[in-house]
């Protein structure tokens, strides 16, 4: 029973490697999932539907890592400056766009037209501000968690 409590209570040094472990092996099972996703559509030309579940996990999960490294502190920074969020809503349209026009004009034959890579975009610019917004709501809510804790010591 001893040797489970002096296992839990590991110095920093070996919390330092298991942490490094840990997010390499992160880093690797989201590479393979998206290797898994592309494999999938390009290779084996399956539709989106056959691969969905996949593509949602991972989108939610990037999605979910950011968040908690903007409220845990672990991006860090001083002020929430108001151009660096619309670079960053800039950067995501333009990544999005670029995506969305690759997947629906290079990789499938009909391709869009004009009005419906522009639906298409009116989609990506709403849901670009609103991840930008949620990120944006859980740094401020994780630096005034912060600042919290550092009053409280």
């Amino acid at each position: 029973m001893e040797s489970n409590k002096t296992f839990m209570k590991m110095d920093e040094r070996n919390k330092l490697i298991a942490y490094k472990v840990i997010a390499i092996m992160y880093i690797l099972t989201i590479q393979a999932l998206t290797f898994v996703i592309i494999y999938r559509q390009f290779v084996l030309e399956q539709t989106i539907h056959d691969f969905e579940d996949f593509a949602v996990i991972l989108t939610v999960n990037s999605l979910f890592l950011i968040t908690a490294l903007l409220y845990f502190g672990a991006v860090p920074f001083q002020k929430v400056k108001i151009k660096t969020i619309l670079i960053g809503y800039a950067l995501i349209i333009v990544l999005g766009s670029l995506f969305t026009y690759a997947k629906y004009n290079i990789f499938q034959s009909p391709g869009l037209s004009i009005p419906e890579l522009l639906d298409k975009l009116v989609i990506i610019f709403t849901i670009s501000g609103l991840i930008i917004l949620f990120w944006v709501i859980f740094a401020v809510l994780g630096k005034k968690k912060l600042e919290k804790d550092l009053d409280d010591d």
